[in-house]
């Protein structure tokens, strides 16, 4: 993707640190970025309610791996949406100060 499309592109999220500091974490920006990090916790929340549903019915192991399942979707949901809509470029205190 050229500079050109990235700057047209909404952007969700952006990095905590400047460029060169060794962390590179992300933080949302942009309502969107928020609710990504909600889907993430929601589908925490619903795979907890299936191991607990399932662990209740005896079958431990099933809700071990429901939990697991929705826990990786929610994650690569969140990782996808960072990848596509980050700024790899701009903090979020610049971002703050140009709101």
């Amino acid at each position: 993707m050229n500079a050109p499309e990235k700057q047209k592109q909404e952007i969700w999220f952006a990095r905590r640190f400047p460029v060169g500091h060794p962390r590179t974490g992300m933080a949302p920006v942009h309502w969107k970025g928020w609710m990504m990090f909600a889907v993430f916790i929601a589908c925490m929340a619903v795979g907890a309610l299936g191991f607990v549903l399932s662990a209740i019915g005896g079958q431990f192991l099933w809700g071990v791996v429901v939990f697991t399942a929705m826990t990786a979707m929610g994650a690569g949901m969140l990782l996808i949406a960072v990848a596509q809509h980050g700024d790899q470029e701009k903090t979020v205190a610049e971002y703050k100060t140009n709101a």
